[in-house]
């Protein structure tokens, strides 16, 4: 038997689902239609926010926070999101700032072309967590009746919640998969009448909004449920520690071994440095939980690895660090290196919490709590500074980089104006008018020219109109073994008007791309070739001569692209350079027919290399 209280919430919850349907259909009618709220980019973010956003705080939380802290909270967050969003839309609508043809929708908007006035994905990914996180430390404080609340209520709550959101969101998926199967069932007998009702925006909108917030309701009146999935779930992920443990370990043991140039020559060093450390966060704590079931008779081997494991985000965060002040120091700021340090200033905290909690060895680990619900704190303060004019990303990036073209660490040529015309948001389009305008005399007048083709620009994803200066292979391309030069005829070819250029490495077509070159021969009588390793995408082979008749003589061209797993490429490598590759023929020839040639294509497929094979 249900309390009425239950009932009660019950009710409200449904009707909360119905009306954030009715919300969410409404602004999605005036975004189609292009009217109403829609034609206010500053006022529809904030309502699409608070439309998806609120409901959802208010169904958690009926049942759980009084009244008078349930409308504090959901007017507090009203504020915050509405500022948040109308801040969004101010920074990514730049139809007042760009000529007529160039705001017309190649860069952020509708195929129609229309203005994208929707919320960023930054905006919405980071209210989620946000949201969550501050959902559940409002839930524990108010169960313990104090601002600050125990770290067991923390732990419960967070734990709770995200079960409940899990739950919500598998029902949610499994209720359209039962309307589909339905309207595949009456399809077979030439009923379409619940297809076209599932194709109606007035039903799938409020039917999808209503079936999630009654799952949380189904999931908050069944606490023993929730509880009994968490339990499994920590019991399932808490036996991947010592795995994660081993495996990390083992990383950073191998560091010794082959220094770190292999790991710089990623470009992406940071990125998997912080997944991994955030990766050991979560896996901490499915281990640690509440901090009260470990102990040392019963949880002698968890312990043991906790311990171990808590060390290791630190050596991560340093090599994160580095390898990031490295990029930062050599290229200046961008949005995404931004992000990421923003991200290696959480993780110091939990790595130097973490590290703290494990030397101490006469208690059981209890700094994490405290190392937990500090950083927490932190994330949101973050959260709030990166969404907002106080740490944007992009206004950081663009204030760098511009500083670097000023003081002539960028030269104009090399500078990347087509990061500031579509990652700069607002304050790279700003700045762009006015090195268009050529109002600033610290900047050369080339600078101006390109500021002014950057504006024009419609397409993000082609650079061809701003990259007018052809890369510089001499600089961009290192050739191995040392001491050896590329051809002339090589690094004088234009390869931005290639006809294959977009299967080309990116050095070769971008300025500020680096790669490997090694000289190769396939027979020793035979001309040499280049094989070029760029580190997004497949080793590369280059021959001189037209492939086609027409073509002048001495031209180089792209015979083709190894297909290989990354494991093989440093072996491809050290082989390329000591001269060692064992050349093979193709296993199928071409065939003439009455003189005309039929090649033969194979079929693209990943090769996994035997490191024997390449060492011979």
């Amino acid at each position: 038997m249900h309390s009425p209280v239950s009932i009660l919430s019950g009710r409200l919850r449904i009707a909360l689902g119905v009306v954030q349907g009715v919300l969410l259909y409404a602004l999605y009618s005036n975004w189609t239609a292009k009217t109403g709220l829609a034609t206010q980019p500053l006022l529809f973010a904030p309502a699409l926010m608070l439309a998806a956003f609120l409901p959802v705080v208010a169904v958690s939380g009926i049942g759980h926070l009084s009244r008078r802290n349930l409308r504090i909270w959901l007017a507090a967050l009203a504020v915050i999101l509405s500022g948040l969003g109308a801040y969004d839309a101010w920074r990514s609508d730049l139809s007042s700032l760009l000529p007529q043809s160039a705001s017309a929708g190649k860069i952020s908007g509708d195929m129609d072309g229309s203005p994208d006035i929707l919320p960023s994905a930054t905006l919405f990914v980071l209210a989620v967590v946000g949201l969550f996180i501050a959902q559940a430390m409002m839930l524990a404080g108010d169960a313990d009746g104090r601002r600050i609340a125990t770290y067991r209520s923390y732990f419960e709550m967070a734990w709770k919640l995200l079960v409940q959101l899990l739950f919500a969101a598998l029902f949610t998926g499994l209720f359209w998969l039962v309307l589909e199967t339905g309207n595949a069932l009456f399809s077979l007998i030439k009923l379409d009448f619940l297809g076209k009702l599932l194709d109606k925006s007035w039903f799938n909108i409020p039917v999808t909004t209503l079936a999630f917030s009654s799952a949380l309701h189904l999931s908050d009146v069944r606490p023993q449920i929730v509880a009994g999935i968490r339990k499994l779930l920590l019991t399932l992920l808490s036996w991947l520690l010592p795995m994660a443990t081993i495996v990390i370990g083992a990383f950073l043991l191998s560091i010794l071994a082959t220094g770190l140039e292999p790991l710089w020559q990623t470009r992406r060093a940071s990125h998997v440095l912080l997944g991994a450390t955030a990766l050991l966060v979560v896996l901490i704590n499915t281990v640690y939980q509440d901090g009260n079931h470990l102990t040392p008779r019963t949880h002698r081997f968890f312990t043991a690895c906790l311990r171990i494991a808590c060390l290791l985000p630190a050596p991560l965060v340093l090599l994160a660090v580095y390898s990031l002040g490295l990029r930062v120091a050599e290229y200046g700021w961008t949005v995404s290196r931004v992000a990421a340090a923003t991200c290696a200033l959480v993780a110091a905290m939990y790595a130097a919490g973490y590290a703290l909690a494990a030397l101490r060895l006469h208690d059981r680990l209890q700094r994490i709590s405290s190392t937990n619900v500090l950083a927490s704190f932190a994330i949101l303060i973050v959260f709030l500074a990166l969404l907002s004019p106080l740490a944007d990303p992009a206004r950081i990036a663009v204030a760098d980089q511009l500083h670097r073209l000023a003081t002539g660490k960028t030269l104009p040529a090399r500078f990347d104006f087509h990061f500031l015309r579509f990652n700069g948001a607002r304050f790279g389009v700003q700045e762009l008018k006015q090195l268009s305008e050529q109002k600033n005399p610290a900047y050369p007048v080339l600078a101006g020219e390109k500021a002014r083709l950057a504006l024009a620009a419609q397409d993000r994803w082609n650079r061809e109109e701003l990259d007018e200066i052809a890369p510089d292979a001499a600089k961009n391309i290192r050739v191995h073994p040392a001491g050896k030069t590329l051809p002339k005829g090589f690094l004088a070819q234009d390869w931005r008007n290639d006809k294959q250029r977009w299967s080309l490495p990116s050095c070769m077509t971008r300025g500020d791309r680096q790669c490997d070159a090694y000289l190769v021969k396939p027979a020793a009588d035979a001309e040499e070739q280049v094989l070029v390793f760029d580190g997004n995408s497949m080793p590369a082979l280059f021959a001189a001569g037209p492939a086609d008749p027409a073509s002048p003589a001495g031209e180089w061209r792209l015979l083709g692209k190894l297909m290989v797993t990354p494991s093989c490429i440093e072996e491809l490598k050290q082989a390329a350079g000591r001269g060692a590759l064992d050349w093979k023929l193709p296993l199928q020839r071409d065939i003439d027919i009455n003189g005309v040639r039929l090649r033969m294509q194979a079929e693209q497929t990943v090769t996994k290399c035997a490191p024997d094979e390449l060492r011979k």
